[in-house]
């Protein structure tokens, strides 16, 4: 399929079933092979889960890639009831992201400290992993990642079953061979396709195949290759900032035009300077970019700051005391004020109506500067930002050139 850069893609998300403790330790798992935190959802019992995909997935009809749960049997409280959950999921017959889909489908494995390997447990999930309690998690990660590609396998073998192409899927209703053939041959008989000839699709999709926006069906690595090397020509090369090419000439642009840089697999969605006014004041906060979540009751939307890659960081490096610098300091503070303006409850109305949902959940980023200072300067760098800017995150650009190089080898790990 021909990409469209207007295109927003369903993306990458993984569930997790399992104790609320755990949570930073698959952070830190999958954070080591390039993912990102905002690719993961957490529920801490069998009840939670359950509800979440029959809220989410089943009426809101939103995308998931696995579900990994953890087994609770030999404990006090079998809260996770890791087989009842497989049990649920593989009996429903309903779909989920944009109908396109069956719930029964999605693949599940079992990540738990026993290596349970009956017949019962065997049947019910599509992998079965032992947590490894030496830190080496390579084996567990592979299994995510063939577990994921075997079921990208199975839309292709559907698709085929269908006789229905990729690139057709755009126009596919609109054609002879839909009206003529495929209505009569297979829409009629979309019982019969969903239980006995294909693996992942739903009855929508079969009775009506439409476009699949998932950005492994129509990105290819050297598009995502291009944005990052463009990425990097800009933030290195560009021509000499004045007051006509300022930074919102140059990166504001680069970053509208190359949206799967700020996006990656981890936001769906992003607003360019959305105005947020604060009720009854004539204050209002203007943040570059706000990234977007197709779950914002689980996940964070990120107000995200650019600045450009020339910010000094300290002054006075070789004093008893370096300082922030005058310029880093002020996007510091403009961008604490995002967060302050998200803290008010006066302006929840606001941000639920601009944002076109409810959250809580909000992180914030200050892209400035180069990584070399701020290496430099790491033994101050992070404490004095913690200390004074709690809860604001600066990133370099060649730290965000590595985030797009994890996604990519990600990408390239996952592609069919």
């Amino acid at each position: 399929m021909k990409y469209d850069k207007n295109i927003f893609f369903e993306i990458m998300r993984i569930l997790i079933n399992d104790f609320e403790d755990s949570k930073e330790q698959y952070f830190k798992t999958f954070g080591s092979f390039g993912y990102e935190d905002n690719e993961f959802i957490f529920c801490k019992s069998f009840e939670s889960s359950r509800d979440f995909i029959v809220t989410h997935l089943e009426s809101g009809k939103l995308p998931i890639d696995l579900i990994i749960t953890n087994d609770s049997r030999d404990t006090d409280n079998d809260i996770l009831k890791a087989n009842q959950l497989s049990f649920f999921k593989n009996t429903l017959t309903t779909s989920y992201s944009k109908s396109n889909f069956r719930i029964s489908s999605i693949p599940m494995i079992l990540y738990s400290e026993a290596e349970e390997k009956s017949f019962e447990f065997q049947s019910s999930y599509n992998a079965i992993v032992k947590k490894n309690e030496y830190g080496e998690h390579s084996h567990f990660i592979r299994e995510c990642e063939r577990t994921i590609k075997d079921w990208r396998k199975l839309l292709y073998s559907d698709l085929e079953t269908l006789e229905v192409k990729l690139e057709q899927l755009p126009n596919f209703i609109n054609s002879d061979f839909f009206k003529r053939d495929y209505l009569r041959r297979i829409s009629k008989n979309a019982d019969h396709y969903f239980a006995n000839k294909t693996k992942v699709v739903s009855t929508e999709f079969i009775k009506c195949p439409i476009v699949l926006n998932y950005d492994w069906l129509i990105l290819d690595n050297k598009q995502i290759e291009e944005s990052i090397l463009k990425y990097i020509d800009t933030y290195k090369n560009h021509i000499k900032y004045d007051r006509k090419n300022g930074e919102r000439a140059i990166l504001h642009e680069f970053f509208k035009s190359h949206r799967t840089i700020l996006l990656r697999d981890t936001y769906s969605d992003m607003k360019y300077e959305l105005n947020l006014n604060e009720l009854k004041s004539k204050d209002s906060e203007e943040c570059d970019f706000i990234l977007k979540t197709e779950y914002p009751d689980f996940l964070n939307t990120t107000f995200f700051e650019v600045k450009k890659e020339d910010v000094t960081f300290y002054v006075k490096k070789n004093s008893k005391r370096p300082q922030f610098s005058h310029d880093f300091f002020s996007h510091l503070k403009q961008v604490w004020g995002y967060k302050e303006f998200t803290k008010k409850p006066i302006n929840k109305i606001e941000l639920n109506s601009k944002l076109e949902y409810s959250t809580n959940n909000f992180d914030f980023i200050l892209l400035a500067g180069r990584f070399e200072e701020k290496e430099e300067m790491r033994e101050l760098f992070e404490p004095e930002i913690k200390r004074m800017f709690d809860g604001i995150k600066v990133i370099t650009y060649e730290e965000l050139e590595d985030v797009n190089i994890n996604y990519l080898d990600k990408f390239n790990r996952l592609k069919i």
